[in-house]
């Protein structure tokens, strides 16, 4: 016996919009390039509905045909976009399979009400993209798992005898939880510093804008068991982030740059790109770094001592 389709179902079969299968697919691809969220649909940002419209290659009808019910306690006629809709169902869909976050979770989380990818969303669309899962350890896509550490890291309550290295750490096997962490510190480090690094100010991301080049630098380095917290990162750019490790500089608690005496007797074509000398030009005594606006993500001083004691060598 042939099942009566919905009226919603009749409209989408009638304009021959996609199955929600392929709605989804292209959903999560899109998703990574927006950082892992969006607003929700129908709060009057139309952009992003026309750009997966597009991905889709929707004609002009399949996009703006207006379906339409009578609201009966107000005895009015309500139109809605039928593309929309189908979006709408799809995300909610994706949402049941827990690969998205629906917007009532993120408000809780963010402050806003936005489709968010889980850690299950994103693996499944590195997957339709035929990438590695461990490449999301370096996007900058932050998933509903990831917000929740972030927040945690920016919302914990600073002290005055914080303890930038854990004692009780040991290197051991990587657990799902210490990747969450780990991802959620870079985003907390990177975003707190506007994607810029703090000495020399470069911003700028691939331009697929799925990666950043401004890394989460560790001001006590994992090898020595420094905390993936908030007051012991820095943002930096890959040059600097390897200068700051080796010691060429450190910063004093005033958050100025003191630069090692070595650098004064450096063979004179060492540090050039070109004839730029990178390293002796963009790495000032006394310079004050870029810092965050919030001075609850300030880095720790203690933090500070360690590094100038440990990698730079200055006891004072």
């Amino acid at each position: 016996m042939e099942v009566e389709l919905s009226y919603e179902s009749r409209v989408f079969k009638q304009l021959a919009l996609p199955r929600r299968e392929d709605v989804i697919r292209i959903l999560l691809k899109s998703l990574l390039k927006h950082n892992g969220r969006v607003k929700e649909f129908g709060s009057g940002d139309q952009e992003f509905a026309d750009e997966l419209a597009d991905l889709l290659n929707l004609s002009t009808v399949q996009r703006t045909f207006q379906m339409e019910t009578i609201v009966r306690k107000e005895g009015r006629l309500k139109r809605w976009p039928a593309w929309n809709r189908l979006l709408y169902r799809a995300a909610d869909f994706a949402a049941k399979q827990r690969l998205l976050a629906r917007p009532k979770e993120t408000l809780r989380l963010t402050g806003s009400r936005e489709w968010m990818l889980t850690e299950r969303g994103i693996d499944q669309a590195l997957k339709i993209l035929k990438v590695p899962i461990v490449t999301k350890q370096e996007l900058p896509v932050v998933t509903y798992e990831v917000q929740r550490i972030k927040n945690e890291l920016e919302n914990a309550e600073r002290t005055q005898n914080y303890t930038p290295v854990d004692s009780h750490k040991k290197l051991k096997t990587i657990t799902r939880e210490s990747l969450l962490r780990t991802r959620g510190f870079r985003q907390a480090i990177v975003q707190a510093y506007d994607y810029r690094c703090c000495i020399c100010g470069l911003k700028v991301a691939s331009p697929d804008s799925l990666t950043w080049e401004v890394e989460a630098a560790h001001i006590v380095p994992h090898r020595f068991f420094g905390k993936d917290d908030i007051w012991n990162g820095i943002a930096l750019c890959h040059f600097h982030h390897w200068s700051f490790d080796v010691g060429w500089f450190t910063l004093r608690q005033d958050f100025t740059i003191e630069v090692s005496t070595k650098l004064a007797i450096l063979p004179s074509d060492f540090g050039l790109m070109g004839n730029l000398d990178v390293l002796r030009q963009s790495v000032k005594e006394n310079q004050t770094i870029r810092l965050p606006q919030r001075n609850v993500l300030l880095p720790h001083e203690n933090s500070i001592s360690w590094h100038r004691q440990n990698v730079f060598g200055h006891k004072g």
